[in-house]
Formats: structure tokens, sequence, C-alpha cells
């Protein structure tokens, strides 16, 4: 081996670990944001479908809210800024018609809290549709 030459494998070895290193956070921080966005979406649906065993608009409101936020508890995911908005006008159709309640749940996520050292933040939202019982009790 030539004097010249010595240490040559030793930096390629570094550089190819670092940029190893690199590559498996950027997909730990893919795979983070995959799973933020499915308990998003979990919490959309739960929220529509307790929503749509009410009895009412007001008591549908805040069954979703209450059922969205849980649902997010139990995922462990923070949000710096949660709204649940639920479009539920659709008890006041008369027993019989088909109606629906829209459950939008609109998230954003500290992207530090996904992935320590990044900054920023990401919003992430979802909207479900769940129908409500065309026989059941309506206020």
């Amino acid at each position: 081996m030539k004097p010249s030459e010595r240490g040559d494998i030793t930096l390629e070895a570094v550089v190819g670990v670092i940029a190893l290193f690199l590559l498996l956070g950027l997909g730990l921080a893919g795979e983070r944001l995959l799973v933020a966005d499915a308990a998003i979406d979990e919490a959309a649906r739960s929220a529509a479908r307790a929503a749509s065993i009410a009895h009412d608009g007001r008591t549908a409101a805040l069954t979703a809210d209450h059922r969205a936020r849980a649902v997010l508890a139990d995922q462990q995911l923070t949000c710096s800024s949660l709204d649940v908005n639920v479009d539920a006008r659709d008890f006041t159709k008369s027993l019989g018609e088909t109606g629906y309640v829209v459950a939008t749940v609109t998230c954003v996520v500290p992207l530090a809290d996904l992935v320590p050292g990044i900054g920023g933040s990401r919003t992430l939202r979802s909207e479900f549709r769940s129908p409500i019982d065309r026989y059941g009790a309506r206020s």
C-alpha cells in the first residue's frame, strides 16, 4: 500500500455511515407523519360514527368533539391546534329520510413532536361521513 493511499477507506466508510443515518432519519420522519395522518383519519371516523347515533345536532357535535380528542389522546398525538367541525344539519330531516353527519378533524402537528430536532409544523386534515339512523329518535 502506498503511503498516499492510507486512510481513504476510513473516510469513505465515515461518509457512507453518515449518508445511511440520514436516509434512515428521513424514513423515520416519513413513517411518523404517516402514523400521525392515520390517527387523524381514525379520529374523524370515530367522531362521525359517535355523532351519528346522537339524537340531535348539538349533542352530535359535542359527542364528536369528545370522541376525536379521546382518539388522539389514545394515539398520543399532540396537536398545537385542534379543530373538530361537525355538520349535523341532517338531524332536522324527517324520520325515514336519509341523513348524514360529517366530521372534519384538523390538527396542526408540531414536527418536533414527531421527529426530534426538526422545527415547524404540518397541518393534517381528515373528513368522514356517517349515516344517521333513518328511523331513530330525533329531537
